[in-house]
This record gives structure tokens, sequence and C-alpha cells, in this order.
């Protein structure tokens, strides 16, 4: 029998777990023949700061942050036992009538947290659901407005916006094979990186025509490049002189994952609606949400045909809003939004040094959102091939050493905002070390 953590699984045959995830667990853009190559998957038993324990006692960085959403670290039992009070008290109430107390202040506490006038949340279950849900508040809004004809959206080409059948319609990014589910049920056209794109489209498709446009602030699938300064207010002018909603999709961004608590206080730009997931719980329960100006939710207010009916069943569940508050306690507290301001400019700068590597091209990102982006060939800007055996190659070697973290072209880098000098230096030790090995071989 493989190692325990000693505590929750003592008794656990792990042998028998990897065959029974094998025989019944569909993971999520996992391939069977991948898994089985391996003996099956890896099991993490255990989290503490930025470190996870797998099965077999091996201890690794865990340079992600799960899915780039662990911003105060694993093992916080400050939010177990939130979450446990709560349940003890309150388990589920019917959030379409009956709020519970956490719902009702996480709400409050989100609209003290956000620029502008973004007061009003729709919670939800995850990022997905966030942005489906942004999408038909922005189609209703033009409907109550008296112009049904604003039915089209707008979306970044390369960005992801989640997986549901509605975000799916926005999101271009290359994991998600978008072709298999042409043709999608929302009409979106897609944009190229500046400001005067979306103008251009806006114009070509009929201003009249167009309900939103929607965009990361910064894109993980294009390696966190972050935009030009006049980027997003520039498109914030140009999203009010048609008429268009502008929805900032801060699912990864958000809660000090940059720097800043949202990203687009970098460019002091509120956008009408802004999703949010991830971050705001950490991981610890499944919320997400939107926020809407005043303006958007004042054109739901009147009669019931005005009514914004959508909801789903776990929308502001107490659990989830009591785990929320509890994570964003912890972020105010220890200061983790400053320190992803400085230990990121930190380790960005220590990361820069891997320049000398030959296939490392240029380091993008801020806060403790970077990516290192990798070449096959750095002197003509050859990008690897999809599947590429040397950026596996390359995962495999920083697993070796202690690290998870995903390398498609973009090596990632978003650990906890807890993240030390100490721990930056001992990441960008991995990946040199792997980096060498790899291009060794090569």
């Amino acid at each position: 029998m493989a190692k325990s953590n000693g505590k929750t699984y003592a008794d656990a045959d792990f042998g028998d777990l990897k065959q029974a995830a094998m025989d019944h667990l569909w993971m999520p853009f996992s391939q069977y023949n991948d898994l089985l190559s391996k003996g099956g998957p890896t099991i993490i038993v255990e989290g503490d700061g930025i470190r996870m324990t797998d099965s077999d006692g091996n201890t690794y960085i865990d340079a992600v942050g799960g899915l780039f959403l662990v911003n105060v670290g694993h093992g916080r039992t400050k939010i177990a036992e939130a979450v446990a009070d709560q349940l003890g008290a309150l388990h589920y109430a019917n959030t379409f009538a009956y709020p519970a107390v956490p719902t009702i202040k996480l709400s409050k506490k989100l609209a003290e947290l956000a620029p502008g006038d973004l007061n009003r949340v729709f919670l939800a279950s995850g990022g997905s659901e966030a942005v489906d849900t942004a999408l038909k508040i922005i189609r209703q809004y033009h409907v109550n407005n008296g112009e049904p004809r604003r039915t089209k959206f707008i979306a970044r080409r390369g960005s992801y916006h989640g997986v549901s059948v509605g975000a799916l319609s926005m999101n271009s990014a290359p994991t998600v094979h978008r072709e298999i589910w042409d043709p999608m049920l929302i009409n979106t056209k897609f944009v190229g990186e500046t400001a005067e794109d979306v103008e251009e489209m806006i114009k070509f498709e009929g201003p009249e025509t167009v309900a939103g446009f929607i965009t990361e602030p910064i894109s993980v699938p294009k390696g966190m490049k972050v935009p030009d300064d006049d980027y997003w207010p520039k498109v914030r002018e140009i999203c009010d002189r048609y008429g268009v909603l502008m929805v900032a999709d801060e699912v990864i961004t958000g809660f000090g994952r940059t720097g800043k608590m949202f990203a687009m206080e970098h460019w002091n730009v509120t956008a009408d609606l802004m999703t949010f997931a991830k971050g705001v719980t950490s991981g610890y329960q499944p919320v997400g949400g939107v926020m809407v100006t005043n303006k958007v939710y004042d054109a739901f207010k009147g009669d019931g045909d005005k009514t914004f009916t959508h909801g789903y069943t776990y929308s502001g569940h107490p659990a989830g809003a009591a785990a929320a508050l509890a994570n964003l306690a912890i972020i105010e507290e220890e200061n983790l939004v400053q320190n992803s301001a400085e230990t990121g400019a930190y380790l960005k700068g220590q990361l820069e040094t891997l320049k000398e590597h030959s296939m490392v091209s240029e380091v993008h990102g801020t806060g403790l959102l970077l990516s290192i982006e990798l070449l096959e060939d750095k002197a003509t800007g050859k990008p690897f091939p999809k599947g590429a055996p040397q950026l596996k190659r390359l995962v495999e070697e920083m697993e070796n050493r202690g690290m998870l973290t995903r390398a498609e072209p973009y090596l990632y880098i978003a650990p906890p905002l807890t993240l030390t000098r100490e721990e930056a230096d001992e990441i960008v030790s991995i990946i040199d070390e792997a980096l060498t090995v790899v291009e060794k071989e090569a």
C-alpha cells in the first residue's frame, strides 16, 4: 500500500484508488491513454501554503495555483472552520427567495471591494456560469431598454471564457477545440488586439445589433501579455459611444492575482459587468458571479416582465459565501494584494535571467500572473508545435524536481499570493535546471 498523509487517508489503498479513477472517473481535459501510460493519475492528498503532497509522499510547489485560483494558499483552517460553522447552522436555503446571512454579507463586501459603481452581485457556482449569466443579463438589458435587435456579441480572439455552451460561444482559446461545437448558439464576432478592432467590428455589424463586448483584462491563453496602457480606456470610450455593454472577465485576474484587487484597476477603468470566480474563495468552495453597475441593474426594475428570471440551485449557497468571506478577510489581513505586486515583481525579474536559455523568449504578466514564452527557435521566432515533446519533457523535469505547472506553449507561473522571495528563488532554480536538461537532449 502506498503512503498516505497519515491523517484523513490513513486506511486508503492508493493502488486501488488509482485503478478506480481509471475505471470510473472522467477527468476534465484529460486523455485516458495519457493517464494509462503514467499508471494512473497523481493523487494529491494534502496541501500547505504553496505546496501539495501526493499519495506517494512526494511534495510539489503548486506553481499554477491549482487552476489560477489558490490565492491564499493551501491548508487554511480558518476557511474550513467558517464553512463548517455555517453548515452547522444552516446548510441551504432557497436563495431565490430567502438569502442567508453570509450571502448578504458577501454581496456587500464585494461591492465595497469592486471598482467604480459595480454595486450589484448575482452569485453563481463558477466561472462558466458567471459568463453565461453576464451574457443573459446583457441580452435582457437591451430588451428591457427597447432595443431587442442587439443580439450580437464581440470577443477578443484567443481569449478564454469557460466551457458551458454560452461561455464557449465567446471562447476561442485553442484548448477548447471550438470547431467541434460549431455552430454556436450565440452570434459572436471575434476581433484582434487593438481597440480599433473593436470599433471596426461594431461599425461593420451595425451598432444597433451589437449587445456586448467581453474579454479578459489580461489573457491567460495569450501568455499573460499585458495590454497597452491605452487599450482599456479606448475600449471603454468606444463601448459608451455605441451603447455596447463592456464585460471584464476577471474570473482568473481577480482578488489580487495581478497585484491589484481587480486587474481593471491597473487602468482605472470600470466595466459595465465584471465576472468573477476562482480567487473569491481560493477554491475552498465553488463560487462565482457577476457584478454590474447601477445603470445595468436599474434596467431590471419595474414590472414583472423586466425581472431577470435566471438562477442556479446553488446561487448564493451559504457555505460558499462563508468561505468567500473568510478568504477575503485573509487577503486583506495579510496584505496579499501588495505581496502579489511586490513578490511578483521580484519573481518576474528573476525569471528574466532565464532568457539565456535557448528555449526562453520573453517573460510576460504582472503580479503573480506570469508566463515564460517558449520558442522552438528564438532566432526566427518559431513556436513549438502543439504537443511538442520538448514541452512534455520540460513539465516532467519540473515535476521530478518538485514543481507542478503547465507549458503549452507558455510556461505558466501563478503560485499562491503568499509566495516569499525564497520560494520565488526556488521556482526559478527548478525551471532553470529543467530547461538545462531538456535543451541538452535536443
